[in-house]
């Protein structure tokens, strides 16, 4: 038995697509004009009725076998096509089906003689309104034409664009947003795309917010055969910005064009609704700060030059806002805040601005610390860390150096200079880790826990006896904590004396 010849790039016809295909194949060979446009005008030189012409010629000799297969091979390019899918209900049967991939998706048709791909794919697949356009693609492009395909038939305009309202209705109804009567998402202000569609005479509004993946223009004319399917459509986006601010000249108005680059790529159907909304506000943002004016926005408010009220509404800790504010004072800044918290426009400035916000709070010795130490933090931790730092350093200036101590003079300096640096946190830490292995040291961590406000969250951990001298000892365990320079040393050799430990710390000379 010989082997059974596979043909490449055809497959075997299911029952139900091969029963599909006949039936569309009997009704265009019964009636061409199901699958041609109609005309929106009474042209006088009609391509399209030219070739319904030679159609119906093809169609009245159907029973013809000669002549029709002779219709398939020569003659105009869509009366061939036409020829070979009515021959399909001629022979009655379509043993297999060649693939193709479109713009659609992959789509299924019958080969026959020498007519051309899509146009045999746009006839057998009339009904369909996209895979319908593929049969006039071309006329399209040759004639100048404008061809709209709806759901149940096309419609030609020869004139320029001009959208049937039966096209509107039905490609609107594509759209994936919830648009009302006057076509806009509920959202009325803030930054929006608006797509005008000039002879449809309406414009479509959708917000930031409820931009999606999707491509409206591309959706829209996606059922549209022209030589340029979207040069009907105008594309702006509006910033919607609240001018809280008296400028003398507004710099935002000379920089609201679209990049023609980007606006190409979003008429191509290369990016999205969201990905040209996001990619506009950078361009647009990069042609404002290359401008050089001082100019300061918090999402969709615009502050002019008011440094203060851009402060005042910007919302972070107080180190933040001072870092910021002197970093704004510092020069004419143009700062664009995609939203009014500072750890998050640190985030967008840190890139370029980082030792310069930090110089504005800490010394050169504390930014180089902490830019090449502490490379694992955020920026606003980092920001953090440098006035952790710089008040460490600035308070241990306050402190004399003391000369080699004993273990219960080391325990209390250390404690005190932990709280004075680092806060009632990190003392309690301290305090956490050694309770004393005695009972006057045990007495003296009562003590500095009492000093800082937490004796009795702590007085559990104690003896009655502990807790008694303890509180004995708080008052100097006070002075230790709030003494400075010279005063600091005499308020620790008090606290000693008083606790009872044979220890005295002296200043190193």
């Amino acid at each position: 038995m010989g082997r059974r010849i596979r043909f490449r790039g055809a497959k075997a016809t299911p029952k139900t697509l091969e029963k599909g295909l006949l039936e569309k194949s009997k009704a265009l060979a019964e009636n061409p004009h199901i699958v041609m446009p109609k005309c929106s005008k009474d042209c006088r030189k009609c391509a399209i009725k030219k070739a319904i012409s030679k159609m119906e010629a093809v169609s009245d000799r159907r029973d013809n076998e000669k002549k029709l297969a002779a219709a398939t091979l020569r003659g105009d390019p869509i009366v061939k096509a036409y020829a070979a899918t009515i021959s399909l209900a001629m022979d009655g049967k379509i043993p297999y089906l060649a693939t193709a991939k479109t713009p659609m998706g992959e789509v299924s048709y019958a080969m026959r003689g020498n007519a051309d791909r899509d146009l045999l794919i746009g006839l057998q697949h009339y009904d369909h309104p996209q895979f319908r356009l593929m049969a006039f693609w071309k006329v399209a492009d040759k004639y100048d034409l404008h061809i709209y395909s709806c759901e149940d038939n096309a419609i030609c305009c020869p004139d320029g664009p001009e959208a049937p309202q039966e096209y509107i209705d039905d490609i609107v109804e594509l759209l994936p947003y919830d648009l009302d009567n006057n076509f806009c998402c509920p959202h009325s202000e803030g930054e929006h795309l608006d797509i005008q569609w000039n002879s449809a005479n309406l414009t479509i509004h959708v917000c930031t917010s409820c931009a999606k993946e999707g491509n409206t223009v591309h959706t829209l004319a996606s059922r549209i055969a022209a030589k340029n399917p979207t040069d009907d459509f105008s594309i702006s986006i509006d910033r919607g910005l609240q001018c809280l601010s008296k400028c003398d000249v507004c710099p935002i108005k000379e920089k609201s064009q679209i990049d023609p680059n980007l606006l190409a790529r979003y008429l191509r159907g290369e990016i999205s609704d969201s990905v040209l909304l996001e990619q506009y506000r950078i361009d647009w943002a990069k042609g404002l700060q290359s401008a050089g004016n001082e100019l300061y926005i918090i999402n969709e408010s615009c502050f002019g030059s008011d440094k203060e009220k851009f402060i005042e509404a910007l919302r972070g800790t107080d180190s933040e806002k001072e870092a910021l504010k002197k970093f704004i004072s510092s020069g004419k800044r143009c700062i664009i805040s995609r939203n009014d918290q500072i750890p998050n426009l640190l985030s967008d400035l840190w890139k370029d601005y980082a030792r310069e916000i930090l110089s504005g709070i800490a010394s050169p010795e504390t930014v180089s610390t902490v830019l090449s130490d502490r490379t694992d933090l955020a920026p606003s931790q980092m920001l953090a860390e440098a006035v952790r730092l710089e008040s460490h350093i600035m308070i241990n200036n306050k402190l004399p150096a003391l000369a080699t101590m004993g273990p219960v003079a080391s325990f209390c300096d250390d404690v005190a200079r932990t709280y004075k640096t680092e806060g009632k946190t990190a003392a309690m830490r301290t305090l956490e880790k050694s309770k004393g292995a005695n009972h006057n040291m045990r007495s003296l961590t009562y003590a500095l826990l009492a000093a800082v406000g937490e004796g009795q969250s702590k007085a559990w951990q104690f003896t009655r006896e502990e807790m008694d001298f303890g509180t004995y000892l708080v008052p100097f365990a006070k002075k230790l904590l709030d003494a400075e320079g010279n005063e600091y040393a005499n308020a620790l050799n008090l606290l000693l004396e008083a606790s009872g430990a044979m220890e005295k710390v002296n200043l190193q000379q």
